[in-house]
């Protein structure tokens, strides 16, 4: 009767875990989602999984002759800082509402009172966050390897969301950016989102 009211209790706890979980990973996406500046990226119909080459419509760092006037120059520096200050924020709400849930989680692994069964779950959940984390590191770079300068990915259960630093993409940015995702992530075309944010 006692195991059988620790096992309720771990479950529970477990349960009331997923649900702290959830509610910060909405609050997050809600907060990336309310900000005016991205733009969500339509598809075209034509998805045949094809990855052109990269062509002049690719966003390169611009140079420049040193002529642009200082005023220019500043409100694009302010512009760039503001883009660069969100995807920093960004990437460390993300990583810390991470490290809490891992923390956490190993907290039930390290505790020999809990179930093992329990403990099991705990670690295999924690492994697969902490996988996600480099994989969306890894898309992350891949992106910025691209052309574009900088990109933001969460990834959910089945889902991934892209925020890239663009003004306009074009079809193929678009379709070389699901395919680096579907390749890394392992997830379908159909599962990816991406947005723009100047």
């Amino acid at each position: 009767m006692m195991v059988l009211r620790r096992k309720t209790l771990v479950l529970s706890f477990l349960v009331l875990l997923l649900v702290v979980v959830a509610v910060v990973n909405h609050n997050f996406n809600r907060e990336v989602a309310s900000d005016k500046n991205l733009t969500f990226v339509k598809s075209s119909d034509n998805e045949s999984g094809e990855v052109p080459e990269p062509g002049e419509n690719i966003a390169m760092d611009d140079e420049t002759d040193g002529t642009v006037e200082i005023e220019q120059g500043l409100e694009a520096s302010a512009e760039s800082l503001a883009s660069t200050s969100f995807y920093i924020q960004s990437r460390l709400d993300r990583d810390k509402n991470r490290s809490f849930y891992i923390e956490t989680l190993n907290g039930i692994v390290a505790d020999d009172k809990i179930d093992k069964q329990v403990r099991e779950m705990a670690q295999t959940e924690m492994i697969a966050l902490i996988k996600r984390s480099e994989t969306e590191r890894i898309i992350e770079n891949l992106i910025k390897a691209k052309g574009f300068k900088d990109a933001l990915v969460i990834m959910g259960d089945e889902y991934v969301n892209v925020i890239v630093s663009s003004e306009k993409l074009t079809q193929p940015q678009v379709a070389q950016i699901k395919d680096i995702v579907s390749r890394e992530a392992k997830v379908g075309l159909d599962k990816i989102k991406i947005m723009e944010k100047q």
